[in-house]
């Protein structure tokens, strides 16, 4: 974590804690978080205000002579960081099956080559657009550069709010968590039986994702549904998509049709809020969804017990940036099981999604004979042989050098 980070966190868990008050001078981060000395803290919170961040990232508003409290994007930011923990890093990841847990994260849904995953092309869009907001638009080009940032603002909460990825990764989450497995599709279980008979041709609404969140999240006794409450406005997001909305002096208007007799307005003080909703939920995720494929991709090289049955080892397989990308099940009998996505597709090796089971099957290769007490896939009185993992050459042997949790 980038250095900045730690000390920001470090700052918002002694607030979280009671052990700081906002507003807060230097002193009082120091006596908060000992670790840092009184120097550290002021040029910190020096650098990482609002007038004083020069190529660092804007932290606190300076409401004072020295004193500080935390720019309000990162509070709501940090509030859905605290929801969406408990989700991705589950107390009990293995008893629901941790490979159900692990397609949650990676979002599994088969074989497929370069270029048809969107979610990297979604967080660039996010960040260009993001992006635009810190530059100061010459009025040569830009006429009325305060409505441009506006426009910016609703091209983002659109973007922001019907992504799928976030909602799928979000809703398979929650079936794990209550033991309903993992889908390429997490919603069509739950939908009613006229919502299934059109799902082909009519799919199902951004709102609809939202109830089935809100509904497993309770089912979970999660509080990650109420997220959506403080952003999704369905009728805001209608008007964005269907260019019917006008900023006007006093908000956002929408004739609400042709006839008008829909119409309704949003003030610049709840769209502001709205947004900044929006945004602070979207990097809550990323950064949550980050963390867990980086605690994961922490483990990669060692041989975890899976399968106590046929006596399968996990591999965690990362990516260049040491983010979990993918996992390999070394089976005694010399064959292993992979899934890996990454920048250039997915591969799947001995793995495939078994839809109607909610789960990944595999294929554990030849059964033995004659098989002994240790595994179906071993011979009677013979040694189990695993493939090599992919950071070591080093023989495996059950259970590994991983550990049960």
């Amino acid at each position: 974590m980038a250095r900045h980070k730690h000390f920001y966190r470090v700052i918002d868990k002694a607030i979280c804690d009671g052990k700081l008050v906002e507003p807060f001078a230097a002193g009082d981060v120091q006596s908060a978080c000992p670790e840092y000395t009184l120097t550290q803290c002021r040029h910190y919170l020096s650098r990482h205000s609002q007038r004083g961040a020069v190529r660092n990232f804007e932290l606190f508003q300076r409401v004072g002579r020295g004193r500080y409290v935390r720019l309000p994007f990162y509070v709501k930011r940090d509030g859905y960081i605290n929801l969406l923990e408990p989700l991705f890093f589950p107390e009990d990841p293995i008893s629901n099956d941790i490979i159900r847990y692990f397609a949650s994260l990676l979002r599994v849904i088969g074989m497929e080559d370069k270029g048809w995953d969107p979610y990297a092309e979604s967080r660039a869009i996010l960040n260009d657009l993001n992006g635009l907001f810190k530059l100061e638009l010459p009025k040569r080009w830009f006429r009325e550069p305060n409505e441009t940032h506006w426009r910016l603002g609703l091209l983002l909460y659109t973007h922001i709010v019907e992504m799928d990825a976030p909602y799928e990764v979000i809703l398979n989450l929650l079936r794990f968590q209550v033991g309903d497995g993992y889908s390429p599709n997490p919603y069509f279980k739950y939908l009613s039986d006229n919502e299934k008979k059109h799902f082909k041709s009519r799919g199902i609404s951004t709102g609809r994702k939202i109830e089935l969140i809100k509904f497993l999240s309770n089912k979970a006794d999660l509080s990650v549904g109420m997220i959506f409450d403080d952003f999704y406005n369905s009728r805001i997001r209608n008007a964005i998509s269907h260019s019917d909305y006008i900023l006007t002096e006093k908000g956002f208007r929408c004739r609400g049709g042709i006839s008008g007799n829909r119409g309704f307005e949003v003030s610049y003080k709840e769209l502001e809020n709205i947004l900044l909703s929006a945004k602070a939920f979207i990097a809550a995720f990323f950064s949550v969804e980050n963390t867990a494929r980086r605690f994961w991709g922490n483990q990669a090289g060692r041989a975890i017990p899976y399968d106590k049955y046929y006596k399968g080892l996990m591999e965690i397989l990362t990516n260049n940036d040491g983010l979990m990308c993918g996992f390999k099940v070394h089976w005694p009998n010399g064959t292993d099981s992979t899934y890996r996505r990454t920048e250039d597709g997915i591969d799947m090796v001995n793995c495939m999604l078994a839809t109607p089971q909610n789960t990944l099957e595999f294929m554990v290769g030849l059964y033995a004979r004659d098989p002994g007490t240790f595994s179906p896939l071993v011979e009677k009185n013979a040694q189990p042989v695993y493939t090599n993992r992919e950071r070591s050459t080093s023989p495996l042997h059950w259970p590994g050098d991983g550990c049960e949790n």
